[in-house]
């Protein structure tokens, strides 16, 4: 029985252990950043599934030009463009886009806000929830689009 418990909060453990944390733009220590890089699983998928389901949810534009919260380097960048079949990163702050300006991302849920083009002309901002599991893929739980407009992003 001692030795079954032991396995038990061994898997527990690792299981933990194992699960992401990261929040960007970074507002964590000097410390926590050292260990932290934005191209690293699950921060592109999540990325490239709230930029998705922005797209798909609340349209906007035809084809998706997306920015990435402060602090995301080039390489996550070309990551998502590849998961979203060949989106474009904005190049110029003229151009309209979809931004996520913060992504929290604890163990298997995620939390992203974002702020898309509205098909109203100017934009909107919503805060997307994310889930997932040991053997599920992320997935969007809920989102919450919030009632005061943007101008611009």
């Amino acid at each position: 029985m001692k030795n079954l418990l032991l396995q038990c909060a061994l898997c527990l453990l690792i299981t933990v252990g194992c699960t992401p944390v990261a929040t960007y733009p970074p507002v964590e220590n000097k410390v926590a950043l050292s260990f932290s890089n934005s191209a690293n699983e699950p921060v592109p998928t999540i990325m490239a599934d709230v930029i998705s389901y922005a797209h798909n949810h609340f349209g906007g534009i035809d084809d998706i030009v997306f920015n990435l919260p402060e602090g995301i380097d080039k390489e996550t960048y070309l990551i998502v463009a590849e998961k979203l079949g060949g989106a474009t990163p904005m190049t110029s702050p003229n151009e309209i886009a979809y931004h996520i300006i913060e992504l929290r991302v604890r163990g298997f849920h995620a939390d992203a806000d974002i702020i898309f083009p509205s098909t109203g002309g100017g934009y909107d901002m919503a805060t997307v929830h994310l889930s997932s599991s040991l053997i599920d893929s992320w997935t969007v739980t809920r989102d919450r689009v919030w009632l005061i407009p943007t101008k611009e992003a």
